[in-house]
């Protein structure tokens, strides 16, 4: 009779190195615990360590590989071991902590989360992060995720500009429709100060207005902030200064600004070739559908929808002991803030738009909840209903009754 030895290989995976530990049924070593440098050539001597120890098993022989989901770094070894041919178990750190305060010794170094992760592999424990199965939604995740950081930055230097603008112009933010808007971008670019207005004619300047906003800055408006220009106290030793600051501030802006429509316009193109249901649940648009679908990811990792709550952290928090359980309201908390954005942000849409979310939210407003708690509620429903459609891949149907 012919028997299968399995070789449980733990990986606890840095940015520079890896340390392994490989482990047989028993729990046994098999080989004293080593390191690796995150390198082709190193990836190959861990291969023939590997060979060495099968060729001195008898019958067959099989390898799984385990390691933390740990993105930037994880990513390039288990992209290299799947393409090999090799099985791979991706662990949410969460896990394997809870894991090592099982032990009576809770130590933590590299080598002793390697062999965490071995045993983890051998007792067969199911990885709340499976395989990536779906690279799409892996290239959706990262394409939203670099949206938000270069809006992030865009918002940093819109804050500068204000702040720029109010130093030499104080009149300026509250007189100029859409200050960030194309007519405004272009006023501040040819003039940047005050003075600069009021050195060239009011007719050069309400040209320049009129064609840039296609007529939708009147006449009228236009005075009024030419007529400002000329009426306010300014600061003629800095204004030089100042002016230089909001060019170049203009300049990171518009690159910003260029930059976040070329990944939209991936996203867009992503989510066409995912072609996801989720869109039919109401809230759930072009702006927050990527970013909840990315996310997410592959909804075949979650085996409930309790399960894809409790990864977004909207589950609630619960202290017990005996009989005694406190539930105090709030939320975990863990897992992605951005997906947590994103649905608080849809759930407060959808409230005012599907009759069924919106009895929810009043029936959870008429027990006492505030508003964010309730808001709460909607957005772990809300995630619910994702779950189900993404699962079923069926277009949300509202509920009738």
């Amino acid at each position: 009779m012919n028997t299968t030895t399995i070789l449980y290989v733990g990986i606890d995976v840095s940015k520079d190195k890896s340390d392994i530990c490989i482990k047989d049924q028993s729990g046994n070593d098999l080989i004293r615990q080593f390191k690796i440098t995150n390198t082709k050539a190193d990836l190959g001597k861990l291969y023939e360590t590997i060979e060495r120890i099968k060729s001195k098993t008898q019958g067959n022989s099989d390898v799984v590989f385990g390691m933390e989901a740990t993105g930037i770094y994880s990513l390039p070894l288990y992209s290299a071991l799947r393409r090999d041919g090799y099985k791979v178990k991706l662990y949410n750190p969460i896990q394997t902590n809870g894991f090592r305060k099982m032990k009576v010794r809770k130590t933590k170094t590299d080598p002793i989360d390697a062999a965490i992760i071995a045993d983890l592999l051998r007792n067969s424990e199911q990885p709340q992060v499976n395989e990536i199965k779906d690279l799409n939604l892996y290239q959706l995740r990262e394409l939203v995720r670099i949206r938000h950081r270069l809006i992030e930055k865009q918002t940093v230097c819109k804050i500068q500009m204000i702040r720029s603008i109010d130093m030499i112009w104080p009149n300026y933010v509250s007189l100029m429709p859409k200050v960030f808007g194309t007519t405004s971008i272009r006023v501040l670019k040819k003039y940047t100060v005050p003075s600069k207005m009021i050195g060239k004619s009011f007719e050069d300047f309400y040209e320049l207005v009129r064609k840039t906003s296609r007529s939708k800055i009147s006449r009228t408006k236009a005075e009024e902030i030419y007529a400002n220009a000329g009426n306010i106290l300014t600061i003629p030793e800095i204004e030089p200064i100042i002016s230089i600051e909001i060019k170049t501030l203009i300049t990171q802006f518009e690159l910003y600004d260029g930059q976040i429509q070329s990944v939209e316009d991936k996203i867009y193109q992503m989510m066409k070739l995912i072609d996801s249901k989720i869109m039919s649940i109401p809230g759930i648009g072009d702006t927050l559908g990527p970013i909840i679908l990315g996310e997410v990811g592959n909804i075949d990792r979650f085996s409930s929808a309790k399960k894809l709550v409790a990864f977004a952290g909207l589950d609630p928090v619960v202290s017990q002991s005996g009989r005694f359980e406190n539930k105090n309201g709030k939320i975990s908390k863990r897992g992605s803030p951005l997906l947590r954005q994103a649905l608080f942000l849809a759930a407060n849409v959808a409230r005012m738009n599907d009759d069924v979310l919106k009895r929810f939210y009043d029936k959870k407003r008429s027990e006492g909840k505030h508003h964010y708690s309730a808001l709460n509620a909607i957005a772990a429903k809300l995630l619910r209903i994702v779950y189900s459609v993404l699962k079923n891949n069926k277009e949300y149907q509202p509920q009738t009754n």
